[in-house]
């Protein structure tokens, strides 16, 4: 069972603690490492430390057994070893809680930049023990989750993508204050994982490219069913265009303009698209991807260096943005 609440975590004395410990003991943060799923915390991994609850248990049970041995009472050496004891079960069931733990996957779907990127790590038990109160952070929100032994628990967050590429998340770190308190354990998660962020869509949309059907001569049919307007006659129109009723009604010599039918496929060409940065041509390719996708229009991608199609399915749509995702920027 997986229960998630998220809190911003305010900017106190730990956050600046944890970020001077970020750039002074980089081995100690795990930052710099993109590890394989799946990660397993062991001993080698799992840091813990008094927490200031514990510190101030600690201290209070120092003055108790310094006082008991002082005045030679029984009653309260034995109250002070007790606590003592309980402490140091406590560090011992504090570090059990995140060790034999592991990040078997973290599953998100592409987006286009700008839209939140939705994140899902699932962790799961090694062993046969219920993990309490794991606490997971990352860019300030936190996840509170129970994980039940043979059962893979999810704790999801919305992360702002960026702009267009690969999205790596930032380390996870993850913690636990569970029994009593006393002590804060802790690790850190960076997986491999990626996602591809798609340049954001054209808004408001702009037309599609048409190229000419070619089942008709130079974008004329006499059908009436395209007859878009009518105008005068020029020199070197088909007599077939010719609308005769209307021109018998005006005394002019009237030709039909016909409105050229819907391609049946398109051209999106990079270098056609004039006036415009780089990002923004992306942005109305990405557009019209989309939209002769929705159309079940075929459709070539054409980048510098780059020609996909054409074609039309989900297969295609998906390598077209990805090559628009990725074009230009430098490799991983």
């Amino acid at each position: 069972m997986a229960v998630a609440a998220s809190s911003a975590v305010p900017a106190n004395w730990r956050e600046r603690v944890w970020r001077w410990l970020d750039q002074r003991l980089p081995s100690l943060t795990r930052r710099h490492r993109h590890e394989r799923l799946p990660i397993t915390l062991d001993r080698r991994r799992i840091y813990i430390v008094p927490s200031g609850f514990g510190l101030f248990f600690g201290a209070m049970m120092f003055a108790i057994l310094a006082g008991a041995l002082n005045y030679n009472n029984n009653s309260a050496l034995l109250f002070g070893l007790l606590a003592v004891s309980l402490g140091a079960v406590s560090m011992l069931q504090t570090f059990r809680n995140l060790d034999r733990l592991s990040l078997v996957q973290v599953a998100a779907d592409p987006v286009h930049a700008g839209d939140p990127v939705h994140l899902a790590f699932h962790l799961r038990c090694e062993d046969a023990r219920t993990r309490f109160a794991v606490t997971l952070t990352l860019a300030g929100e936190q996840r509170h989750v129970e994980i039940a032994p043979g059962r893979t628990t999810e704790a999801s967050f919305a992360l702002p993508s960026g702009g267009r590429g690969w999205y790596t998340p930032a380390p996870v770190r993850i913690s636990t204050t569970w029994p009593f308190g006393l002590f804060h354990a802790w690790s850190w998660l960076h997986s491999d994982a990626r996602v591809l962020v798609y340049p954001r869509a054209e808004t408001p949309p702009q037309p599609l490219p048409r190229l000419p059907d070619p089942g008709r001569i130079s974008g004329a049919d006499p059908g009436d069913e395209d007859l878009r307007s009518l105008r005068d006659y020029q020199r070197g129109d088909p007599l077939r265009l010719v609308a005769w009723k209307a021109s018998a009604r005006t005394g002019e010599l009237l030709v039909r303009q016909l409105e050229a039918p819907q391609a049946r496929e398109t051209v999106l060409d990079f270098h056609h698209i004039e006036g415009l940065e780089v990002e923004r041509r992306l942005s109305r390719m990405t557009r019209w991807v989309l939209d002769a996708e929705r159309a079940g229009i075929r459709y070539r991608l054409l980048l510098p260096e780059t020609s996909l199609g054409p074609d039309v399915g989900v297969a295609h749509r998906l390598r077209a943005l990805k090559a628009l995702a990725l074009h230009a920027l430098p490799g991983p």
